[in-house]
């Protein structure tokens, strides 16, 4: 009986350090965000209530200070706001950023987190971003578009989907089912392109409006760097484009196939512009998105911005965020909020956009008829179900679940906006660095 007794603490406090230590950084930090610009006025809270009396239309921050309380160490802490969690770290101490921008009432509930309730700053921002203005949404990859953007562009009336690469390489999902690496990873791409193309029909994007270039995966900063060399696949015996590159249903006037050159991206993407004249460009965020083929595209997308002197603004995503992939945390459902940071970084202001329940369905639907987010192959193989089994049971103990559908769909989408020409010039400068 002692023996179990030890072993059910040693069990317990192993969890304990486990949840308390999953993120790559300390969560007791202060995110850092310089909002002040922005500053709109000073709240209280009394008797759980938010005093939310400011202009329609605006995307709204609180700026609050969590305060030790040492539940938050044993379950995960949230603020509740009109019945939509705002999860936190384990044992979250210091300030942080809860999205008021779709709060009605104001009611709040906590549960496992203390805060300062006093002299709360509010910070707004408005975009005067219109359903009408005609949207462009770059994909590094196919599904991107959707787990970053999908309930905004389902709801814009004019929108353009652009997904670069193939996405071939990365992890081998059909590899048990082909026995043959080639063959799996050309399936694996050109089912890729099949949905870069045809899941935006869920979002009533007509198909011509969406296309895929398959240059190739991990590849761009190769090719930036060796402008008119050609760049292919990581994958042997894959050298062509033909079987992934989508744009003849188009109404571009893009070349059926091209080399994989970066010279050839800049002029597809070059045409795309210059066709859609887009009004908003959805675009990952290279200074916290983590992934070199995201950071790649938004360059290159902000060079030609400027070559061009096009009117446009950026709202910046991040599907693979620099600080933590766990971001954001807590469950589907909830708020989308300021992602952990500890240092300034370029952008003009913020922008979330609100998802009602019909919407996040969709949204679900949408990143489920992408094959790669599947688990496709379970039915083969009863080692894949005790594998998933296991993974499942692993992240529920040690709240440690990456999934795509928890971090995407959510009751808002996330954006940092850039339009002013000094933050696009700091954006690219960002490449050298």
């Amino acid at each position: 009986m002692l023996y179990f007794i030890y072993l059910s603490i040693f069990l317990y406090l192993f969890i304990l350090i486990k949840r308390v230590k999953q993120q790559k950084y300390d969560p007791k930090q202060n995110y850092i965000y310089d909002l002040e610009s922005n500053y709109i006025k000073t709240i209280n809270i009394q008797q759980n209530q938010l005093p939310i009396d400011v202009e329609k239309d605006l995307t709204l921050f609180l700026k609050v200070q969590l305060l030790f309380n040492p539940l938050s160490y044993l379950f995960r802490p949230y603020i509740q706001i009109d019945g939509i969690k705002h999860s936190f770290e384990y044992g979250a101490i210091g300030y942080r950023y809860i999205n008021l921008s779709h709060a009605t009432n104001g009611v709040i509930k906590t549960k496992f987190i203390r805060y300062s309730e006093k002299n709360l700053r509010l910070y707004g921002f408005k975009n005067n971003i219109d359903k009408k203005d005609k949207t462009l949404v770059i994909a590094p990859h196919a599904d991107d578009a959707e787990l970053a953007g999908f309930g905004l562009y389902k709801s814009q009336e004019d929108v353009t989907i652009v997904t670069i690469t193939a996405g071939e390489n990365g992890v081998c999902n059909y590899c048990s089912l082909y026995n043959d690496k080639y063959m799996a990873t050309l399936q694996k791409a050109k089912l890729r392109a099949f949905d870069a193309i045809t899941v935006p029909m869920l979002a009533d994007v007509d198909i011509q409006n969406s296309v895929a270039l398959g240059y190739f995966g991990s590849t761009l900063e190769d090719m930036r760097h060796n402008p008119t060399q050609e760049v292919y696949s990581h994958i042997d015996n894959i050298h062509t484009t033909q079987e992934f590159r989508k744009v003849t249903h188009s109404y571009f006037n893009l070349k059926e196939q091209v080399q994989p050159t970066y010279n050839s991206l800049k002029d597809d993407l070059k045409t795309i512009l210059l066709t859609t004249k887009p009004k908003l460009i959805l675009t990952p965020h290279p200074a916290i998105d983590s992934h070199k083929d995201h950071k790649e595209s938004t360059y290159l997308i902000i060079e030609l911005i400027l070559k061009l002197n096009l009117n446009t603004k950026l709202l910046l995503y991040t599907n693979h965020l620099v600080t933590d992939e766990l971001y954001p945390l807590g469950e589907i459902g909830e708020y989308i909020t300021l992602p952990p940071n500890f240092e300034i970084f370029p952008y003009d202001s913020l922008y979330s956009f609100f998802l009602d329940k019909e919407l996040q369905n969709d949204k679900y639907f949408a990143i489920e008829a992408m094959h790669d987010l599947r688990d496709s192959l379970l039915w083969i193989s009863t080692k894949k179900v005790a594998k998933l089994l296991q993974k499942r049971i692993k992240n529920k103990i040690f709240s440690k679940n990456k999934s795509y559908f928890r971090r995407s769909v959510r009751a808002n989408e996330l954006f940092f906006v850039a339009y002013k020409r000094d933050t696009l010039e700091q954006l690219l400068q960002m490449k050298n660095a």
